[in-house]
């Protein structure tokens, strides 16, 4: 029988609760964006909501360590030609996309290309930690997939 990990799908635990800016946005704006919606990155979207980056909070701390004003725009720093996924990605492929591509964020699009949700690493180690945590109490096989996502949410919104 498959493990859960493998059942489960990015949908399942990517967050849609989206940061969009466009590469004119400036660093200092996107940075105060993330922060207030508690977000580790901010996809950027060119016009027609095409998908064209990735700011990132390592992104960030890179800016301010090479001494990089705020009012540059996010285009200066972003990270392009991002890898995307589809919500019916196995939780295990994109663990092991993340990891080979050395990055923490993976954006979820639909068939016509929209961005539609970010997975991120904090998302899937959520996921493996419940799983390691449960593992010890009984079989992959007893891992509900409806606790696992109310644990990841719970996680993710600081809620008890």
């Amino acid at each position: 029988m498959a493990s859960t990990l493998e059942v489960m799908q990015l949908t399942d635990v990517m967050s849609t609760t989206l940061v969009a800016v466009s590469p004119e946005t400036r660093i200092g704006e996107a940075a105060r964006k993330m922060v207030d919606s508690d977000v580790g990155a901010a996809i950027v979207l060119a016009p027609g909501d095409e998908l064209v980056g990735v700011i990132t909070e390592r992104d960030l701390m890179r800016c301010v360590s090479e001494g990089i004003e705020p009012n540059r725009p996010v285009s200066d720093r972003m990270t392009r030609h991002v890898l995307t996924a589809s919500p019916t990605t196995e939780l295990a492929e994109a663990m092991a996309l993340m990891v080979d591509g050395h990055f923490r964020h993976l954006p979820v699009v639909n068939d016509e290309g929209n961005v539609i949700g970010l997975a991120s690493m904090r998302d899937l180690m959520a996921y493996t930690s419940l799983r390691l945590r449960h593992g010890s109490l009984g079989s992959d096989d007893d891992l509900d997939p409806a606790e696992v996502i109310a644990t990841i949410h719970r996680m993710r919104t600081g809620a008890a």
